[in-house]
């Protein structure tokens, strides 16, 4: 094949593109990365016609940052002329499904994307349930039910909620428990300390790490890291009486706390 990407304008700091075999199949290049495998393309003129499919799939799936790529065609990147190229095709099908009566499926986000994987891997112990009060097409809004069967807590029923963001996992859930519980790491108004939630949140973690760390506070509160402050000294200094305060308020009794 003849190399037609050789007069191409290219930005400084960047190979020039380049077609190259790759598994047998030619293919673009730029910076030693293909950029579209070139099936039946002869020039770089033609992936204006090419079906956005015939991109590899990790390209598909950064179509949104493919603005940066460098190779340029008529004075755009050929990143712009593959989120055409896919723009183009979406409403196509949007307009398909609209002639034969169906509502176009919404398209999902990746934080929708990546929660639903992290649901579909859940590995809840028999004390754990989860639940959808909006629905299980809501995938960015459920709780999570804990009912402790060992510890201080051991017979309650503790409800958290999720709310997911739509750039997860880049951003921690907002988890607050909507059930009036004595913890030293639970305030009266259900925020939750717990440091994945907060500065140790990573992208790799996920909705089972959350679940874990809040079984955890449930088997081991920490009264070093409070929120309920006046809970936390009464862990501290009388295990018996927190106890005791823990099961008044479980019971409907009381709930006692200060987060000063």
């Amino acid at each position: 094949m003849e190399d037609s990407t050789k007069n191409l304008p290219y930005l400084v700091g960047t190979e020039q593109p380049k077609v190259v075999v790759v598994n047998s199949f030619p293919a673009i290049t730029i910076n030693s990365t293909p950029v579209a495998f070139l099936s039946y393309v002869t020039t770089l003129r033609d992936l204006l016609t090419v079906p956005f499919e015939i991109f590899p799939r990790a390209v598909r799936d950064e179509r949104y940052r493919l603005t940066t790529l460098t190779c340029l065609f008529g004075g755009l990147p050929c990143g712009l002329i593959m989120i055409k190229l896919f723009s183009v095709k979406q409403k196509q099908k949007e307009a398909a499904e609209s002639a034969n009566g169906r509502a176009p499926v919404k398209k999902q986000s990746p934080g929708e994307l990546r929660v639903q994987k992290d649901i579909s891997e859940l590995n809840l112990a028999k004390t754990t349930s989860i639940s959808f009060p909006n629905g299980k097409d809501n995938l960015l809004n459920f709780e999570i039910t804990i009912r402790p069967d060992e510890g201080y807590y051991q017979g309650g029923t503790f409800v958290f909620t999720f709310q997911i963001s739509q750039v997860y996992p880049h951003e921690a859930p907002k988890v607050k428990c909507k059930t009036k519980v004595y913890h030293p790491n639970i305030d009266l108004e259900g925020n939750v300390c717990l440091n994945i939630l907060r500065e140790d949140w990573n992208p790799v973690l996920s909705v089972n790490s959350i679940i874990y760390g809040l079984q955890y506070l449930f088997l081991d509160p920490n009264p070093d890291d409070p929120l309920n402050h006046e809970a936390a000294e009464v862990l501290r200094e009388n295990p018996r009486q927190f106890e005791n305060s823990v099961r008044r308020s479980m019971a409907g009794g009381y709930v006692g706390g200060s987060s000063e």
